[in-house]
């Protein structure tokens, strides 16, 4: 068995995590997950490409970030109301907003899964007021 030596301390290299191994760990999550969601192929849709493209053509700035006097380019199309696979819904062009890919992935996540959006802070790194 080789060991890595990193300042005394001594890590046998079987125990690391083997990058084959952590990749077919993520084809099977992969698999997995478009099997339980098969709506998740329309994103890989030219319709949903072009609805997208539309979406930030009509809105190119966060709408969020716009809300907290900030001006950040949008780069995802956000449904603000889940469609959880309902194809109605799914391809309403009135059901889209413009993010910033961080607002998406933070605070849209979080308000969907029944938090709230993170709060700004002032200077001083205190919680400011929601307006």
């Amino acid at each position: 068995m080789l060991i890595l030596r990193c300042h005394s301390i001594a890590l046998p290299w079987c125990t690391l995590p083997k990058p084959l191994e952590r990749r077919q760990r993520n084809r099977e999550y992969d698999t997995k997950r478009r099997a339980e969601n098969p709506w998740r192929a329309w994103y890989g849709t030219a319709r949903w490409q072009a609805l997208r493209a539309s979406q930030l053509a009509k809105q190119p700035l966060c709408e969020r970030c716009a809300s907290r006097n900030r001006v950040v380019a949008a780069s995802v199309a956000h449904h603000t109301s889940p469609h959880k696979g309902d194809a109605a819904l799914f391809w309403d062009p009135t059901n889209l907003s413009s993010s910033c890919a961080d607002c998406h992935d933070v605070d849209e996540q979080r308000i969907e899964r029944g938090g709230r959006a993170r709060q700004e802070v002032d200077a001083d790194g205190w919680p400011q007021e929601i307006k």
